[in-house]
C-alpha cells in the first residue's frame, strides 16, 4: 500500500515542484509498513524563502511550523503538509537550512494512513517546541481539528 502512495507522489510532485523534486527519484529512501521517507537533494542550494514559496505555490501545502534554532537563529526548520481534506497525496515535507539560510535538500514523508500522518505531524511539532523559536506554527489543537473533520 505505501509503495502505491510513493508512486502517486513521484508521478505528481516532479510536475508540481520541478525545481525541488526531480523526476529521477529520491537520493535516499527509507520505507516502513505505513510510511516512506524520501530525501531529495537540490541541484543547487536555494534560499529557504524561495523553497517555502515554491512549496506553498506549487502543491498548495499547509505550513505546520517555521522556526529558528534558539542556539543559532540563522538555522531554520520548516514543515509543510498536504491538507487531509484537499489533497490526493498524504505527505509532509521538512526543510532545514544551513547557517547562511540556504537549503540543499528536502525530506519528504509519504503516508498510507491519515492516522499515521497526523501522529507524525504532531510529534514533529512537539519535537521543535523546546529548541526553536517559532516564526509561525499551528497549535496542536488546530492540527487535530483538521484531521477530526475527516
Amino acid at each position: 500500500m505505501i509503495k502505491e502512495e510513493v508512486t502517486k507522489f513521484m508521478a505528481l510532485a516532479p510536475l508540481m515542484l520541478p525545481r525541488l523534486i526531480g523526476s529521477n527519484g529520491p537520493d535516499e529512501t527509507d520505507i516502513t509498513d505505513d510510511s516512506a521517507i524520501l530525501f531529495f537533494s537540490l541541484e543547487e542550494k536555494l534560499p529557504i524563502g524561495l523553497v517555502m514559496d515554491d512549496l506553498d505555490d506549487g502543491m498548495e501545502l499547509s505550513l505546520l511550523f517555521h522556526g529558528t534554532n534558539k542556539d543559532n537563529p540563522r538555522i531554520h526548520h520548516c514543515c509543510f503538509f498536504a491538507s487531509p481534506a484537499g489533497s490526493k497525496i498524504m505527505c509532509k515535507i521538512n526543510l532545514i537550512s544551513d547557517d547562511r539560510e540556504f537549503v540543499d535538500g528536502l525530506n519528504v514523508s509519504v503516508y498510507d494512513s491519515l492516522d499515521t500522518m497526523e501522529s507524525d505531524l504532531e510529534e514533529d511539532l512537539k519535537a521543535h517546541v523546546q529548541s526553536f523559536n517559532f516564526i509561525q506554527a499551528m497549535d496542536v489543537s488546530e492540527l487535530l481539528a483538521l484531521f477530526c473533520t475527516m
